[in-house]
Order: C-alpha cells, then sequence, then structure tokens
C-alpha cells in the first residue's frame, strides 16, 4: 500500500466509512468518538506533510498535465491525482472515446509505476496551486486559503441521529440574539428564513460548529440546525476547519 492510498483509507476511517465498501459505520463506533476523528485527521495531515515533493526519474512536461486537467474537466471528470495517474498509463477508469483516443492517453504506460505517478501528481497538483479535484486556485483563494478547503463538496455524510440533531437545535437556540431591533430592512428579510442570519459568530456557536463538523458536512442540515443559510455555514466552516489544520 502506497502512501496515497493509505491516506485515502485514513479519510475514509475519519468520515465514519468503510474504506472498502464505503457504507458507514455504526454511531456506537469507536470511530465517531470526537478524539479519534481528531487524531486521525491530525494523521491525515501530517501524512500529506510527508508526501515526496518530487518523484526521480519523473519527467512529464507541465504542459501536457494541464492540456490532460482541461480535458478531464470538459468532460466532467475531476482531475485528481488518481485519475491524472489514469489516463498517463491507461487505467481502466476511462471508456469515453474523446478520453481513450486523445494522444496523450496511456503516453506514459509501461514507462511508469501507477503508485509513482499518484505520488508525483499530487505533489505537481498542490505545487501548482491546485485543488483535489484539478480546479485552478485562485489569488483570492491563495490570499485567503480556508477558500480551497473542499470538506463540503467531499461525499455527503450525516452521522447525526435524531435526538442528537434535536440537541443541536436546542444548544444554537439557547445563544440567543445580540441584536433582534432596529435591524435593516435587508436582515429582516433575511431573517425570515434564516433567523441567525447576519448574527455575529462567536465563541460559543464556533465550537458548536467544529463539533458539528466532525459529524457531517451537509450544508442544509446545518443550516437547519443552526438557522443561518448555507453559503454562511459553508464560509465559517472552511475557515474553522483551515484554523485546525496543524501548522508547520
Amino acid at each position: 500500500m502506497n502512501l496515497n492510498q493509505t491516506i485515502t483509507v485514513l479519510e475514509a476511517l475519519a468520515s465514519g466509512c468503510s474504506p472498502t465498501t464505503g457504507a458507514v459505520v455504526a454511531p456506537e463506533s469507536v470511530l465517531n468518538e470526537r478524539d479519534v476523528i481528531r487524531a486521525l485527521q491530525v494523521a491525515i495531515e501530517q501524512l500529506k506533510n510527508e508526501r515526496p515533493k518530487d518523484q526521480p526519474g519523473i519527467d512529464i512536461d507541465a504542459a501536457e498535465i494541464e492540456s490532460v486537467i482541461q480535458l478531464l474537466s470538459e468532460q466532467q471528470h475531476g482531475a485528481t491525482h488518481n485519475k491524472l495517474a489514469d489516463f498517463f498509463i491507461a487505467g481502466r477508469t476511462f471508456k469515453n472515446d474523446s478520453l481513450t483516443s486523445h494522444e496523450l492517453y496511456g503516453k506514459y504506460k509501461g514507462r511508469y509505476a501507477k503508485d509513482q505517478l499518484q505520488d508525483f501528481f499530487s505533489a505537481w497538483l498542490q505545487d501548482n496551486n491546485y485543488a483535489k479535484q484539478g480546479k485552478k486556485i485562485s489569488h483570492k483563494e491563495i490570499e485567503q486559503p480556508w477558500k480551497a478547503i473542499d470538506f463540503f463538496q467531499q461525499a455527503l455524510f450525516n452521522h447525526y441521529s435524531v435526538e442528537n440533531m434535536e440537541r443541536l437545535k436546542q444548544q444554537v437556540s439557547e445563544l440567543g440574539l445580540s441584536k433582534s431591533e432596529h435591524l435593516a430592512a435587508y436582515i429582516q428579510k433575511a431573517r425570515l428564513h434564516y433567523p441567525r442570519s447576519h448574527e455575529p459568530w462567536k465563541a460559543p456557536e464556533d465550537e458548536l460548529l467544529a463539533t458539528a463538523l466532525l459529524q457531517t458536512n451537509d450544508l442544509n442540515f446545518l443550516s437547519e440546525c443552526f438557522q443561518r443559510g448555507p453559503n454562511a455555514i459553508e464560509e465559517r466552516g472552511k475557515r474553522l476547519l483551515y484554523e485546525q489544520q496543524p501548522k508547520h
């Protein structure tokens, strides 16, 4: 098992799923314990930082890589390090003739091993400011690095029971509002749908959201519990997740 495969397994465990079948583990599983989830997340980040920045002997022109990233994007394929590796060695991932007939398809088959290319492309995407799905990170995202967090774009998961959901709603309700009178018209309108819209984020609510993110990435669910719009939840959640990452 190579480094990228190890990371993939740990990421599945951290999200409370079987790395083999994708099935969600039982709520009482040790994998749903807060400290276990955080430990897995720390281990994942540590392993990602240990990935080699260069793969000796691998020589693939940047123009070729960028060309394939654009091609995969046009064909609605996320240009992950796995798919880039599969494309260049003619793996079994692709069936579309517009991909398999491309001049670069399978160009390095027999020259490089798949695990070599996975490590190479993983480092290349990161070094060239690409997100996990091959999306170029904008200058704004570089200046505000939390915007590149793709937690809410990953496979949807939610380990909350009905009982725990109601408890979370109650905890949010008990926070109250810092201001509920003499509000601007646009805030009044927004609060018809989301009662906590434009409420300043404070430490107790941040803590509740950070804890909730250990159990779900369902923006609609979080919006219902926190009574804020999905966009506001996503923006705050990304910042919290970024701030929790190990600093080096």
